[in-house]
């Protein structure tokens, strides 16, 4: 299918254009919580609403309505593109703004922070992955108190789309982990994960599972992906159909309902990855609070996974 972001320019050009074609598009809030996750400050607000303010004068109005940001957006759609001089003139065109927080947001293709804005050691100059957007937009997609339009989750998914075939989301980290309150004793029971028809994810070769703050020891080969499969007896071949007549005898979905399934490698087979103990989460927000390594789902590397003792070893 041709993408609907065909007509813009090439390259750089082009992606930028398309992103900021599918932000003007959103609701404020979804554009906050986007750009929050980019720039990994979860309490971002582009717009602040207040009422009856009471700070910074003598006079209570009913309410106020207040911005005072400048964001920059560098993008790079070549690996280990990032120029020094350049950031620097952006972030001299930042000395003159006028508003009170001011960002240079650099968005590329690299699996790493590069190390050239280590050199740069600025704090108003900020990170993000093309990866990084394509995981901030399952979910938000796949947050049920999210409330999305269809014209909101059909841009998205046409930008997810365009990162793809552009070839910006490719990277090392080769594992899903998914939240998986659910699904992992159904993993255990069946050896697949099920979930809803058509749902993203990157290339990867393994999934893993994280509920009740760990990461499973656990993670399996992806043998197979169908995304689009209906929930009848005797319908499909093979593992597949031993997978389906099964749900369908233990009535563990809707007949009839379409669910995308991934065949995962059994517990005890060699192509599953066995860890040496499951992975604690110690994440935290901006402000402290334990928060969840993920709601939807997550990307890291296999070889990361080897080697975390906790959730943070892995960023």
């Amino acid at each position: 299918m041709t993408s609907i972001f065909s007509t813009y320019s090439t390259g750089e050009n082009r992606v930028t254009a398309s992103f900021l074609a599918v932000l003007r598009s959103l609701s404020l809030d979804r554009m906050s919580r986007l750009l929050g996750s980019l720039l990994e400050q979860s309490e971002f607000e582009l717009i602040h609403f207040e009422n009856q303010p009471s700070k910074d004068g003598t006079g209570v109005p009913d309410a106020i309505i207040q911005s005072s940001l400048r964001l920059l957006l560098e993008t790079k759609t070549e690996r280990n593109a990032v120029n020094l001089p350049q950031l620097q003139r952006h972030l001299a065109r930042l000395e003159s703004a006028s508003e009170k927080t001011s960002i240079l947001l650099v968005l590329t293709p690299d699996d790493t922070r590069p190390s050239i804005l280590d050199k740069l050691n600025d704090a108003r100059c900020a990170w993000a992955s093309f990866a990084m957007l394509d995981q901030a937009i399952d979910e938000i997609l796949d947050d049920k108190y999210e409330v999305v339009s269809e014209r909101e989750e059909f841009l998205l998914r046409e930008l997810q789309s365009m990162l793809g075939a552009e070839n910006l989301l490719a990277n090392a980290n080769d594992v899903a982990i998914v939240a998986a309150r659910s699904a992992w004793p159904e993993y255990n029971e069946l050896h697949a994960y099920v979930c809803q028809p058509n749902r993203s994810f990157q290339q990867v070769a393994r999934m893993g599972f994280y509920s009740k703050g760990v990461i499973y020891p656990l993670v399996p080969s992806i043998l197979a992906t169908f995304d689009e499969v209906e929930i009848k007896e005797n319908a499909y071949d093979g593992e597949l159909g031993v997978l389906v007549n099964k749900l369908v005898k233990d009535e563990a979905r809707p007949l009839g309902g379409l669910f995308k399934v991934l065949l995962l490698s059994a517990p005890d087979s060699p192509d599953t990855l066995k860890l040496a103990n499951p992975i604690s989460n110690d994440k935290r927000s901006k402000t402290g609070k334990p928060t969840a390594f993920t709601m939807g789902q997550r990307y890291v590397a296999s070889d990361a996974l080897t080697r975390a003792r906790t959730t943070s070893d892995l960023d």
